[in-house]
Formats: C-alpha cells, structure tokens, sequence
C-alpha cells in the first residue's frame, strides 16, 4: 500500500473511531509513518525522487498537523467531547467581509478608488440608492446631489453619476435655467435635455430600472464650441460637459419622486469593456424610498 493510500487510512479511520478514545494514539499513527517513508523510490530517477518526496513529506506533515486540528477541534470544540456540553468555550473570531462579499452595501466614500462592491448612497436623497462597483473604480461625487463612480476621467474614462435634477440651463454657454423652471415629471425633464441647443438626443425609450417606470435615451454634446458647455442644474450646482462628450440617461420615477442616472464617456474612446461595465452598474441598481 502506497504511503498516500496508508495515511489517508490512517485519517479516516480516525475519524470513525469513537470520540472518547486517545487522541494521541492516532497522532502517533501519523508521525510513525514520517519517520518510516523512505527516501526514495526503485526505478524514479535520483532527481525527481528527491523532489517528489519533498513534496510527499511536506504533505504527510500537513496530514499530520490536520489530524491535530481535528483532535482539537474533537476535544475543545464539541459539546459532546472532553468538558462536556457546559465547558467553557473560546469565542469564534468575526469575519471581516469586503463589500463584494456582503449584501449589505456600504456608503460611497467620498472619494479615492473603490474595491469591487455593492455601495449605497441616501442622504440628501430622498430615498436610498445602492449599486454595484467595478474593481479599480473611483467614487466621483460632484455635488452632493451628483454622486457616482467613474474611471479615470482624464484618460476617457467612462462614468455614472445619481442626479437630483431641478432644472436645465436656458443657454449651454450660461448657467441661468430655463424660467419657469423643468416641470415635475420624468417627461418634462427628459423633454427638457432633449432640447437643449446645440445638442443631439436619441428618441427617448421605455425602460426600467429596480422596477421603476423610467425613460432611456442618449445625449450628445456639440464637437465644437465657443464656450464651456453647460447642461443641467441640481439644487447646488450647474454641470458641465466637454466637447463631444456623450451621456446615456435615464430618469426614473420613484414613487413620484423623479432621479436621473447619467453615464457619461466619450464615444470616440469608449471600448466594448467600459459600455459593459457602465450597464453592469446600471443593471445592478436598486432604490429604497
């Protein structure tokens, strides 16, 4: 019988014994066996031999040190064993889950880069978003009524941002808005960015994002421009575009309250990866109100 086959008998048998025999007997079954193997095999080359036993020793020591584990965990961890069901017994320590092991999300800090997670962000929302995080990410919070994740913006990278949207600038080369100001629903602020001058919009779609009535277009910002082009306006702040950039929208409706989600890149530097990472973020959203 080969000294694999003997020692892996030697763990099962152990573990079919009755728990109140010796544990020692068994642990000395094992180093017994260490202290027989030999050195080397008739017929392997000398070489090969020496590093395949190395390799066979190591693992009849880790089967050695795994026996001890379990004799430990038989005496100390079992109620049934050594102290009885009323011995005292050491605390499990806690594990530390990293966002993407958890369901729960964690808040989006506000800045620096992101390990692949769910994160959420709330106030001063009026309900709670929460989504999933590409690994190397970073949180990209503008405003406290724009905050996201982006990549990195001076190399093209792509972006998604959670907007409260109040209203959308009169003129792209001014920061005064329209007067009066964007209507309340979904429609009057997805008729709004579609009209904003100098802009292409993509016919706007039904779509839907955590099961919330949303519409879905595309908004493309002019290649040339005399100015620094503006677009729409949160209740502290007017965003800003460059040229030619490109921004996926979709502006939900939340139970009457109305969010936008704009992912912003650049078409002429997107790849396939980044548009997929943008959709994975925006598949993986979820709001409580």
């Amino acid at each position: 019988m080969s000294t694999e086959r003997e020692t892996t008998r030697i763990v099962r048998s152990w573990l079919l014994v009755d728990e109140h025999e010796s544990a020692d007997r068994v642990l000395d079954m094992v180093l017994d066996q260490l202290d027989t193997t030999p050195q080397r095999r008739a017929g392997w080359p000398a070489r090969r031999t020496i590093t395949m036993n190395k390799f066979m020793t190591i693992g009849l020591a880790a089967a050695a040190v795994l026996v001890a584990v379990l004799v430990g965990i038989q005496l100390f961890g079992s109620s049934s064993g050594v102290g009885g069901p009323d011995a005292e017994q050491s605390p499990t320590p806690e594990a530390t889950a990293s966002p993407d092991a958890s369901a729960a999300a964690i808040p989006l800090p506000d800045g620096g880069s992101l390990a692949a997670g769910r994160y959420s962000i709330s106030d001063p929302y009026p309900f709670t978003i929460s989504f999933e995080a590409p690994e190397g990410w970073l949180a990209c919070n503008f405003d406290p009524y724009e905050q996201g994740v982006c990549e990195n913006r001076e190399v093209g990278g792509a972006g998604v941002a959670f907007l409260v949207v109040e209203n959308v600038v009169a003129d792209p080369c001014s920061d005064a808005g329209l007067d009066p100001a964007v209507g309340p629903s979904v429609d009057d602020l997805v008729t709004a960015i579609s009209n904003l001058s100098g802009f292409e919009a993509s016919t706007p779609t039904d779509a839907s994002v955590d099961g919330y009535p949303a519409k879905r277009f595309t908004v493309t910002a002019p290649m040339t421009s005399a100015c620094q082009l503006r677009t729409w306006i949160t209740p502290t702040r007017t965003n800003g575009v460059g040229l030619g950039e490109e921004n996926l929208v979709l502006v939900v409706d939340v139970d009457g309250e109305r969010m936008m989600v704009s992912a912003a890149y650049s078409p002429a530097l997107a790849t396939d990866a980044q548009m997929q990472a943008v959709e994975d973020v925006i598949a993986s959203i979820t709001i409580d109100p």
